[in-house]
């Protein structure tokens, strides 16, 4: 249902300026916003002045109650202006290029032909509010019949007004974003020199992380000549050689000889931790099997039990394949374990055990029926000096460093080393290692082309590839998304990209839009168009605001899209595990976050 409120004749630029002015005060009067009416204003003059060049148009105005209340402006005209239609047939007839700047301005714009070969053009503009009542629109078509004779002058004058203030508006705008640049430009200062400034550190604290490990092993190596000449002193005079020893005197000796020991296996445990931290440990392989190492520590550790009601067992091992690595290291993981186990088990059993673990690694297992470990100090058992405060511990000596060389060492040899326990119901520790530690190496590149090549062909499972002209962008990336499991590769080109995309085969992109030369979208276009890359998830990284029609071209081919102004760590957390979560997320169906 419609209601006409005006309508007249275009032949004339006095009616089309007249028009103009009636379809300003129209939108104002039906609760339009400054904004709208001088965008409703200048569509309406524009088709106007298309049909008046035809010396035979008319221009109608329409309230329309269904679907929605909308203001309706109908031009018509007899022939089509060159710009204004394209097309002869209803069936290929389409707004021409002239009408481009009305469709932009209004809501929608319709093109038709009516029974009697007229062209139709119809421009749509939803109301801001309710219909208005009957009678304010008979007052309305009252007032717009007073105003048929104002004067173009009026009109021009109102023109000029709207445009000033528009200029005051854009000026303010214009201000506020250089405002707003000087702003960001100190804040890309900032975080480059905080970048630097952290690298610094950094490196400062990788030459204190070294400085410490040379002192250690320094240290270390020079305090060994002593305490080896302390020890086989002790053992000459424990022996007799230069003649008898009074009780007392042996008690004497006795402690000499315990201290001695104890100070030795600390420099031992400080000299292993620190080749470990500067990568000077070697893997030594031999071939053994765990029957004869479990035999080997079976005679070792016995005699180390201290309470007489604590069994110490150790339980077949058929069917265990041979190992090929240190078994040197292996037997200093068991027996730091084992003698921890044994020093905090007064009453039970001390469990040694081995299984096949995952991923070709046999993982062993050493329960006790100890005093157990809190869910609060199972971390902290694994830092170096750290013993956890208790009445377990009267009477218990320790360095606080076996378990921390324990862990180092099953990292060192392919594995890692867990606990799980319970106060009061023991403990129990399993350390993995690589079954073939030849073989494992290998896998981690240390024997050279094969294992490299054996990685380009495989796709990296944690590497995320961001190609981002900006500098500070890459980097606040990296930061908000910092995992010790992800891998991060940059390239601040599309062609660059592309390029590293073949090399390094990501698990996803970080892809902008704005970039210099090939753009975001004919990167996106270049990985759909390669097999070997379609299946890659992309996630779209910009500062653009995107319209309708850009967001349609993306979402079937991307994850998602991140906005820069309002990035958060959560929500780029949460689309980059979307991606990683499994192959073929980025061949469509992502939901966009801006």
């Amino acid at each position: 249902m419609s209601s006409s409120l005006f309508q007249a004749e275009l032949r004339t630029g006095q009616d089309v300026v007249n028009t103009r002015q009636r379809g300003r005060h129209i939108a104002q009067s039906l609760g339009f916003d400054g904004q709208d009416q001088v965008r409703i204003a200048t569509a309406i003059s524009e088709v106007a002045r298309l049909a008046a060049t035809q010396a035979n148009g008319h221009i109608e105005f329409l309230l329309e109650e269904i679907p929605v209340p909308s203001l309706l402006v109908r031009v018509r005209t007899s022939a089509a202006n060159e710009g204004l239609a394209v097309g002869n047939t209803p069936e290929t007839l389409r707004p021409g290029p002239a009408l481009a700047p009305a469709q932009r301005l209004m809501d929608r714009v319709v093109l038709r032909r009516d029974g009697d070969g007229w062209l139709l053009l119809e421009l749509v503009q939803r109301l801001p509010q309710l219909s208005p009542m009957p009678q304010a629109l008979e007052s309305l078509k009252d007032e717009l019949e007073r105003q048929r004779r104002a004067s173009a002058a009026d009109e021009l004058q109102k023109q000029n007004a709207d445009l000033l203030r528009i200029l005051d508006e854009l000026q303010a705008r214009k201000a506020e974003v250089d405002r707003l640049n000087r702003e960001l430009e100190e804040t890309n200062r900032g975080v480059v020199a905080l970048y630097a400034e952290l690298e610094e550190k950094a490196e400062a604290l990788r030459r204190a992380s070294d400085m410490k490990t040379r002192f250690i092993s320094n240290v270390s190596h020079e305090l060994r000549t002593p305490i080896s000449s302390v020890l086989n002193l002790s053992r000459l005079l424990l022996d007799r050689i230069d003649g008898p020893l009074t009780a007392e005197q042996e008690k004497q000796v006795l402690f000499i000889r315990k201290s001695g020991e104890a100070l030795q296996e600390l420099i031992d445990d400080l000299l292993d931790l620190a080749k470990i931290e500067s990568g000077r440990s070697e893997v030594l392989c031999t071939r053994f099997s765990v029957e004869a190492l479990f035999g080997a520590l079976r005679g070792m550790l016995r005699p180390l039990r201290v309470h007489e009601g604590v069994s110490l067992v150790f339980d077949e091992t058929d069917g265990l394949p041979e190992l090929h690595t240190d078994e040197r290291k292996v037997s200093q993981i068991l027996r730091n374990l084992v003698s921890n186990a044994l020093k905090f088990t007064s009453q039970g059993e001390v469990r040694v055990s081995a299984r096949p673990g995952p991923g070709d690694t046999v993982v062993f297992s050493v329960r006790d029926t100890g005093v157990g470990i809190a869910p609060g100090d199972q971390e902290r058992i694994f830092e170096e000096f750290v013993q956890v405060e208790g009445p377990h511990q009267q009477g218990v000596k320790g360095t606080g460093l076996g378990l921390p060389l324990s862990r180092r060492l099953a990292e060192l040899l392919g594995g890692a080393l867990t606990v799980e326990s319970q106060p009061g119901q023991g403990s129990a520790f399993h350390a993995a290692v690589s079954r073939d530690y030849t073989q494992r190496s290998g896998a981690a590149g240390e024997e050279g082309g094969d294992s490299q090549q054996l990685e380009r062909d495989t796709p990296h499972a944690r590497t995320v590839l961001i190609i981002d002209d900006d500098e500070v962008a890459r980097y606040l990336l990296q930061r908000l998304l910092a995992d010790a499991s992800l891998q991060f590769r940059e390239a601040a080109s599309g062609s660059e990209g592309l390029r590293l995309v073949g090399e390094v085969r990501p698990a996803a992109i970080l892809l902008d839009l704005s970039l210099p030369g090939m753009d975001g979208f004919e990167v996106l276009e270049a990985l759909r168009r390669e097999p070997s890359t379609r299946n890659i998830p992309v996630i779209i990284h910009t500062s653009r605001s995107l319209t309708e029609q850009e967001r349609g071209r993306l979402l079937p081919h991307v994850v998602g899209i991140l906005s820069k102004s309002g990035l958060t760590r959560d929500v780029a957390l949460e689309l980059l595990q979307r991606a990683l979560s499994g192959p073929g997320q980025g061949s469509g169906g992502g939901a966009a976050r801006s």
